[in-house]
């Protein structure tokens, strides 16, 4: 993941939609700022007056701003449940047409769907929507290809079910952009097990049901071993395994080498001490596998273009 990239994510809230679904989809991108310092990931929520609105539950949320399609860049999520089609007017078909046009991805969760296939930019793709509504979705929107899987990717559309298909949407739209570490970390945070999933072959199910036995054995050893870091050729002795057969495995499952996981996962611990704790830089240095400040400043500073001072309280 480049740190000089920039991913925008807006939040477009509709009265009546599920919390899950909204965590299912925020939550991991939460993680995946967390974890990689990366500076470019940012996301705002909307609502279409910029007032207080109310999930299924009841629960309300005031949003950062209203909902203006001249202003939608990046990825535009819509978070829609229950009521959809009495939500739908004139008004707000032409707003969701003009910011389709402007954001380069947009994301249907749960029914927001009939709202995008209502706006006719759905006209020729594959899409589909929460269970409960699909016969009816197939039959109000002939010009759109229904389809029964769990999420679906047509275009610069990506439309899904309920929590946990924006939740196997999600993790493989991080895999894609972000790539496959950031997919696991994200996934094992929700613990996440794609074996129990429909579709095996497609989004978190790349990584191989969150990690092979000897992976997954290697990721524990990395964290038991932050502040006297091991070699690749220990960190194999220790799973059992060839250092080649080790390198192989993080290559294929996470998409670099032990040591740049490990020294990400030594650099993520020093920027969560750096935040949460009054030690010095050289103490956290020193906690975190490096031989002094300076080591661990070079190296904060390398990975993520900024100085780890900036993170001290």
């Amino acid at each position: 993941m480049s740190s000089n990239s920039h991913e925008k994510f807006e939040f477009l809230l509709l009265d009546g939609f599920s919390n899950m679904v909204l965590a299912s989809a925020l939550e991991p991108l939460r993680d995946v700022k967390m974890r990689s310092m990366f500076a470019g990931l940012e996301w705002e929520v909307t609502t279409l007056n910029g007032e207080t609105v109310a999930s299924s539950s009841r629960l309300k949320f005031s949003p950062d701003r209203r909902f203006e399609p001249d202003k939608t860049r990046g990825t535009l999520v819509i978070v829609a449940g229950y009521s959809i089609r009495e939500q739908i007017t004139k008004e707000l078909v032409s707003m969701i047409r003009q910011a389709s046009r402007n954001a380069r991805r947009v994301l249907a969760l749960d029914t927001a769907s009939w709202l995008l296939a209502e706006a006719g930019v759905l006209d020729g793709h594959s899409a589909t929507i929460h269970w409960q509504e699909l016969d009816a979705f197939e039959e109000a929107f002939p010009n759109v290809d229904t389809s029964n899987a769990r999420y679906v990717s047509s275009g610069s559309f990506m439309t899904c079910g309920g929590a946990s298909t924006a939740l196997e949407m999600i993790l493989e739209l991080i895999q894609d952009t972000f790539g496959p570490a950031a997919a696991f970390d994200a996934s094992s945070m929700f613990i996440f097990d794609p074996a129990r999933q429909k579709d095996q072959h497609r989004g978190a199910a790349r990584l191989n049901d969150r990690g092979s036995p000897k992976l997954l054995k290697a990721l524990n050893i990395i964290a038991e071993n932050v502040e006297h870091p091991l070699t690749t050729y220990e960190l194999a002795e220790r799973v059992s395994t060839s250092e080649r057969t080790l390198c192989r495995a993080f290559a294929d499952e996470l998409g670099m080498t032990p040591g740049k996981y490990y020294k990400l996962y030594r650099l993520q611990h020093a920027r969560y001490l750096a935040q949460e704790t009054r030690l010095s830089t050289e103490q956290i240095a020193l906690r975190c596998g490096f031989s002094c400040a300076s080591a661990l400043g070079r190296s904060f500073s390398r990975e993520f273009g900024k100085p780890i001072s900036l993170l001290r309280n």
